[in-house]
């Protein structure tokens, strides 16, 4: 009996602070959680080859390498990508996507590199203008899907509406949601707030065979009511950073109170597998890995500074996303609710 082919995922071992550092392990960690993957490190083969010498993990033979002759500039410039970018670990690792080699690529360099080389070297699904990004965001009882994050500033109805689709596609294929709530941020949830283009959105939402709640509000992301969040990529980008912030402060702030004197000294110590669980449900590695959704292919953004446990979770994501055909079935959904959009 013949085995059953790997999901080949293509990762740029430099997109990130820590480079090497955490790519090769994040590699052999998502590796040994799903044996169905193979990975191909996409970077420069005598640093790989050195830093996999080390390597004494079964998974190692999953790993495969290779060579890219340069490394994207965290700060590079869309022009910059196209002039310059052609060797790059990042354009080397869609190149393997749109040969068919890889089933996805993964990356933790800059989120406008990635849509350029995306959009350049995979192109967009049929009907879909541009691409959009989707993080999750930590939820009562979960985790909530937000998009836009950015790389769409402005946008129509008629976007925000297909942004609605990817989203609802992806939380059921990936995250195994069962018929995903989906709702559309807004400054209140009555229909008569907001501005023209929410509004023609929520209209043809109406109308549409998915899960719409309806319109939502800021708290509402966080409060478990929805699986997928809708917004332009402004206002999604400053929820983000926004959410990110408080979370931080909040942890330092509760550091600083425990911390205050004996007594809440003692209290922490009593509290602290509770502290644990919900350090760990807010730590930004246990939600990272955004794809960016659209492309021709699967495509998934870690965050520049994650660890290794952030890095996993961002190829495992790009796993489940692949094997579940993601983009087809985007599509396929674009198509059946007449949602295209002229270039």
């Amino acid at each position: 009996m013949s085995k059953p082919e790997k999901t080949v995922l293509a990762l740029d071992a430099h997109g990130g602070d820590q480079g090497l550092a955490v790519s090769v392990p994040g590699a052999l960690a998502a590796l040994e959680s799903d044996q169905g993957l193979e990975i191909h490190l996409v970077g420069n083969e005598g640093e790989l080859t050195s830093a996999l010498e080390k390597v004494g993990s079964a998974a190692r033979e999953r790993l495969r390498i290779h060579p890219a002759a340069t490394v994207l500039a965290v700060d590079a410039s869309p022009a910059d990508v196209l002039r310059r970018g052609r060797d790059s670990s990042l354009w080397k690792s869609f190149e393997r996507v749109a040969a068919g080699q890889a089933s996805a690529c993964v990356s933790s360099g800059s989120t406008s590199a990635m849509m350029v080389s995306g959009v350049k070297l995979l192109g967009t699904l049929t009907g879909i203008q541009r691409p959009a990004l989707m993080a999750y965001a930590p939820s009562l009882g979960g985790h909530t899907g937000l998009l836009d994050l950015g790389a769409n500033l402005r946008v129509s109805a008629r976007q925000l509406v297909q942004f609605a689709v990817m989203g609802s596609v992806t939380a059921a294929e990936a995250d195994g949601r069962d018929n995903p709530r989906v709702g559309l941020l807004n400054v209140g949830h009555e229909d008569s707030k907001g501005h023209d283009v929410v509004r023609e959105a929520h209209a043809i939402l109406q109308d549409l065979p998915l899960n719409y709640v309806g319109f939502i509000e800021g708290h509402d992301i966080f409060g478990g009511t929805v699986d997928i969040a809708v917004c332009d990529g402004f206002s999604g980008n400053l929820v983000l950073k926004s959410s990110e912030g408080l979370a931080r402060m909040f942890l330092q702030e509760l550091r600083s109170a425990f911390n205050s004197n004996p007594a809440s000294r003692l209290g922490g110590m009593m509290a602290a597998p509770s502290l644990r669980r919900m350090l760990a449900r807010l730590d930004p590695a246990a939600h990272n890995g955004a794809p960016l959704l659209g492309l021709n292919g699967v495509a998934v953004k870690s965050h520049g500074g994650t660890d290794v446990a952030g890095l996993t979770r961002a190829i495992l994501e790009a796993g489940r996303e692949a094997r579940r055909q993601v983009p087809r079935r985007i599509e396929a959904s674009i198509h059946e609710y007449q949602l295209e959009t002229s270039a």
